[in-house]
C-alpha cells in the first residue's frame, strides 16, 4: 500500500506562493527538499508507528522495510519487496496496516499516521528553502 506525499488545499497555495518568487528555481529545490530530506522523514515516521510482534524473528520495524520512489515534486513511499514469502520482502506490513488476519483485526494505519505527522515537517523544509533562496536571489 504505497503512499505519496501530498499538500492540502492551503498548503499548495502557500507553496505556489513561495515558488512564484523564484520560478526558475522553485522546481529544482522543490525536489531537492522532497528527495532529500522529505522522503527520509516520511519513511523515519512511518518505521515509529510499524508495531512490533511479541515473537522472537526479525522485525521489519528495524530492518529498513521502506523504500521510496522519488517523481517530479513528489515521491511514494511503499514496503522492500513484494509477498511475505520473498526473502527480506516486507509486503506483510500491508496486512497490519489495514487490520487484516486473526492476529490482528484492528487497523494500525502506521502509513498514514506517519505521512501525517510528517507533512509539517516536510512542509516547513519546503518553504524554507524557497524563502532562503528568495533571500538570496532577490536582493
Amino acid at each position: 500500500m504505497p503512499i505519496k506525499y501530498e499538500l492540502d488545499h492551503e498548503q499548495s497555495m502557500k507553496l505556489f506562493e513561495a515558488m512564484s518568487k523564484i520560478p526558475k528555481l522553485s522546481e529544482e529545490l522543490a525536489n531537492k527538499v522532497l528527495h532529500g530530506e522529505g522522503s527520509k522523514i516520511m519513511m523515519q515516521k512511518i518505521i515509529d508507528f510499524i508495531p512490533v510482534s511479541k515473537v522472537d524473528k526479525k522485525h521489519a520495524k528495524s530492518s529498513k522495510p521502506l523504500k521510496d520512489t522519488l517523481i517530479n515534486l513528489g515521491f511514494e513511499i511503499k514496503t522492500k519487496g513484494g509477498a511475505a514469502k520473498n526473502k527480506n520482502s516486507f509486503g506483510y506490513l500491508v496486512f497490519p496496516n489495514e487490520g487484516r488476519g486473526s492476529s490482528n483485526p484492528i487497523a494500525q494505519r502506521f502509513f498514514e499516521k506517519g505521512m501525517e505527522q510528517s507533512n509539517p515537517e516536510i512542509f516547513e523544509q519546503l518553504l524554507t528553502a524557497l524563502d532562503e533562496a528568495h533571500n538570496i536571489i532577490g536582493k
